[in-house]
């Protein structure tokens, strides 16, 4: 990675953008492995009534992304973008790099803390759009793909006799 990282820079990218699967942190960039003590609630026939998973689950490891997040400082990475929380999360590091998970294209998750996790952006079936400018400058908005709880109905309707 830090290839990559130095060849961009030493190129004289205008953008750096990281894009992975497993979102670095949904809070901040030292947050501990047991530090979100929040839940993420799972949508209807994702196992039983009740079903829920624990929002720490979904981040990569304290001790894999601090050395990470070491080199994304160092060479002034713009942003990260990432998935895998089936919901919205915006928020950034203590040096201002943003970290945007992004919602899913199929199901929703629903934290307990989404409304301090999402600042404003709203959950649903949909996808990211970034309008990249200037040196460093970008833009970025979740756009809804349509109702969710018709999505929903239509996705379990294809599996049923």
């Amino acid at each position: 990675m830090e290839e990559q990282l130095k060849y961009a820079t030493e190129n004289n990218a205008t953008h750096i953008f990281v894009c992975g699967h497993f979102p670095w942190f949904l809070k901040h960039e030292d947050e501990a492995d047991d530090e979100l003590v929040s839940y993420s609630a799972a949508p209807p026939g994702w196992g039983p009534p009740g079903s829920r998973f624990e929002d720490g689950y979904f981040t990569i490891p304290l001790a894999q992304r601090k050395p990470v997040m070491e080199l994304f400082k160092k060479y002034n990475v713009t942003a990260c973008f990432s998935g895998h929380f089936h919901q919205n999360v915006v928020t950034e590091t203590t040096w201002g790099m943003p970290m945007i998970v992004t919602g899913p294209l199929s199901m929703n998750l629903e934290s307990e803390i989404s409304h301090e996790l999402s600042r404003g952006e709203v959950n649903g079936i949909g996808m990211q759009i970034v309008d990249v400018g200037e040196m460093g400058e970008f833009t970025h908005k979740w756009i809804l793909l349509d109702d969710e709880e018709s999505l929903f109905e239509r996705a379990l309707g294809c599996y049923s006799n």
